[in-house]
């Protein structure tokens, strides 16, 4: 960042802020840059230099880091909404419930009312960023904050899980800190909590791979590959809409052209 200028506000409501911050850190996390629920320190000062190119902006890492809690705060919000298992409009990315399951939805969750009349914007990218599906390394996969190790891509198709395979779960940065006398009891709520979330993460893996049907994963990869590399954010769009459905991957590899493949990865980010 140049010295000597003035700090620009931040705005991440501001549809083109907040997409170059996005892609920004998505190119971060998978340049090996995450540390726990965020990025490495480090990380920051790189992403304010690209946005000061990009926008003519300046911004003080506190700031991006402010944004990133903001915004996983949301997709936290907005995936609790849809795992209440129905009422989820894909087309729309909204919430189709009738007023009293708004109601009383809202009365425990009031801040999911962000999400009434209008979606969780960038979606897709948030997905790939907090909770979907994102490239850890060649044989490590993240599904919704689960990391799961030892799967190739050739055997995500399967219906059972690799027997080396093994769960990680990222802890909430956002969990306030407890005093030392509080400690003990955290501890423990924190690991039956863990273990909790765990198993629920797991059964939803284990739903999304029995559940694979249709061309596999491996095979829109490959097509992938030849149109994208891995620094490009519209890389993680693309594998998050092939584990979502099996009419996503079934689009990708029927399409006539390339270039058709590619108007449509632009379209999932709208």
């Amino acid at each position: 960042m140049s010295q000597n200028v003035e700090i620009s506000q931040a705005n991440w409501i501001d549809s083109i802020q907040r997409k170059h911050f996005i892609d920004l850190c998505l190119q971060e996390a998978n340049k090996d840059f995450r540390s726990g629920g965020g990025l490495k320190f480090s990380a920051w000062p790189r992403i304010a230099e690209e946005l000061e190119k990009l926008l003519r902006k300046c911004y003080t890492s506190k700031q991006l880091k402010n944004g990133w809690d903001y915004m996983k705060r949301q997709y936290l919000i907005w995936n609790k909404m849809t795992m209440t298992g129905h009422g989820y409009n894909f087309i729309t990315k909204t919430f189709d419930w009738p007023a009293k399951k708004w109601e009383k939805y809202l009365q425990k969750y009031p801040k999911a009312k962000q999400f009434y009349f209008k979606p969780l914007a960038n979606v897709e990218e948030l997905e790939a960023l907090f909770g979907g599906v994102l490239a850890t390394g060649s044989k490590n996969w993240s599904f919704g904050g689960v990391i799961v190790s030892g799967v190739e891509e050739s055997s995500t198709h399967s219906t059972s899980m690799p027997s080396k395979t093994s769960i990680s779960l990222e802890e909430d940065e956002n969990l306030p800190r407890n005093t030392n006398d509080e400690a003990e009891g955290s501890k423990k709520t924190q690991k039956k909590g863990k273990k909790e979330q765990t198993q629920e993460e797991m059964n939803r893996i284990m739903n999304m791979l029995e559940n694979f049907e249709g061309p596999s994963i491996k095979e829109c990869m490959k097509i992938l590959k030849r149109l994208l590399t891995y620094e490009d954010s519209l890389y993680y769009v693309a594998i998050n809409a092939f584990f979502k459905k099996k009419e996503y991957r079934e689009v990708w590899v029927e399409m006539e052209s390339d270039r058709k493949r590619m108007g449509w990865i632009q379209s999932l980010r709208k």
